[in-house]
């Protein structure tokens, strides 16, 4: 048996005793507390043992009246609780253990929990503070944040309790509920094909009448940018501003060659995307904006793992944003909304573009939540409006004996022509569908023709 150190005064066996401390020589009170089922250490601040004891004793009756209570035994910051919770999130993203969305959660600590309630005990936060709190965020931001944003900070909160209450600091009954005061998420203007064909003509030739040689460059550079983005689904901003040729490959999957994305950051940290074949047309002319591409071709470029960013200006330098000029030029071209409701059309309505396109191919939920790095859960309840349930069927390859293969690969050829004459517009370089994408169409009219005479 381990004997006891002789700077150890036990005063209740396994429960309470005091250890003095080395250096200060102060004595150190251990206490056993009964509901975390592990010791409890807090400074006597006195090197007299008489005094300890009484201090001891004292600390041991008010963890022990706390305890029948039903009230937290320990008081930590929220601050350092915060901190130790996102810690783990932004470890499993690093690992790539972590859920998407583990990086929002990180965010919603950083920019909006710890600065309000940092400096709180975690197990003070009463319901008025947590009133305070909506006040003092709508006021931070200008207006009151969306549901989606609101329910992300709560879920955030909630892991944050839960590890105050898992070590102690504070107990169930103690927790604040959370409330969400958002307004639903404003509708976004959408774009038809024939649209999004008629903006991208107009922006070309605006893109010639700008006042001097940058203002042209720009509107040049984001004829690309939209198209990228509609081509994609990436987000904008964020996701591609970090966007370099090293993160563009070109990979074989199945026996097809496909175009892999890796976005080194955004809303739901690093992720990968798979985007559809035309988009090497727009690539294509990224690299012949700039002059130092101008001896390799695109394959070699982006084999040899280049570290320059991709949405360069002829200059070579960087926009701050696209939001203003594309802003400016989609009122020029007085299609800001689309003539049927009110609801403007920005970068994002690209974005929305891309979804509901893929999901009237037959992309299902779950894939295209893979894709685009949002839940397969949110996606169902923003497109839920789309009649594409009684195309399931259709649209996934699903068929029945007698019914029309050429049903199926029309809507298939239909959003791929749009999207080839929509690229065609934006880049110049038109190509047929079976240039561009042979094999996978072959492989599609073999797919469908098997499952119909199964």
């Amino acid at each position: 048996m381990r004997s006891v150190a002789t700077t150890t005064v036990v005063l209740k066996a396994k429960e309470l005793k005091l250890v003095q401390r080395e250096n200060s020589g102060y004595w150190q009170i251990h206490y056993k507390s009964t509901s975390l089922k592990k010791w409890l250490r807090k400074s006597a601040n006195t090197a007299e043992l008489t005094e300890a004891k009484i201090k001891a004793e004292d600390f041991a009756a008010d963890i022990r009246a706390a305890e029948r209570r039903g009230l937290p035994v320990v008081s930590k910051k929220f601050k350092a609780v915060a901190e130790a919770v996102k810690r783990k999130f932004d470890e499993q993203i690093a690992n790539g253990t972590g859920k998407k969305t583990y990086a929002q959660y990180s965010i919603a600590i950083k920019n909006y929990l710890i600065p309000f309630f940092g400096n709180f005990n975690v197990d003070t936060i009463t319901p008025k503070i947590m009133g305070d709190f909506h006040v003092w965020r709508k006021e931070k931001v200008g207006r009151e944040l969306t549901q989606s944003t609101q329910h992300t900070h709560n879920l955030a909160l909630t892991k944050i309790f839960d590890f105050a209450i898992e070590q102690g600091y504070m107990t169930e009954y103690l927790r604040p509920s959370n409330k969400n005061t958002g307004l639903a998420g404003e509708a976004r203007g959408t774009f038809t094909s024939e649209e999004l064909i008629t903006l991208q003509i107009f922006l070309k030739k605006w893109a010639t009448e700008g006042r001097n040689k940058i203002t042209r460059d720009l509107r040049e550079l984001l004829c690309l940018y939209v198209a990228f983005l509609a081509c994609t689904g990436a987000r904008a901003g964020t996701e591609l501003k970090e966007l370099k040729w090293k993160d563009i490959e070109f990979i074989k999957h199945d026996g097809i060659q496909v175009i892999q994305i890796s976005l080194v950051q955004g809303k739901v940290g690093a992720r990968k995307l798979i985007a559809r074949n035309e988009l090497w047309t727009v690539l294509e002319k990224l690299r012949q904006l700039q002059d130092e591409f101008n001896e390799i071709t695109l394959e070699n470029l982006l084999s040899q793992k280049n570290t320059s960013y991709v949405f360069r200006m002829r200059n070579g330098s960087r926009p701050y944003n696209f939001v203003n000029v594309f802003g400016d030029g989609i009122r020029a071209a007085n299609m800001l909304t689309n003539g049927r409701d009110k609801h403007e059309r920005t970068l994002y309505s690209l974005r929305h573009y891309y979804a509901t396109e893929r999901l009237y191919e037959g992309m299902t939920y779950e894939q295209l939540s893979e894709q685009m790095g949002t839940s397969a859960k949110m996606l169902k309840e923003h497109y839920q409006h789309f009649d594409l349930l009684k195309m399931a069927s259709k649209l996934t390859g699903d068929l029945k004996i007698g019914e029309n293969i050429d049903e199926v690969l029309n809507i298939q050829k239909a959003s791929q022509a749009n999207m080839m004459n929509f690229l065609g517009v934006s880049t110049g370089i038109y190509l047929s569908i079976q240039e561009q994408n042979a094999d996978a169409k072959k492989e599609l009219e073999d797919e469908l023709l098997s499952k119909k005479q199964s």
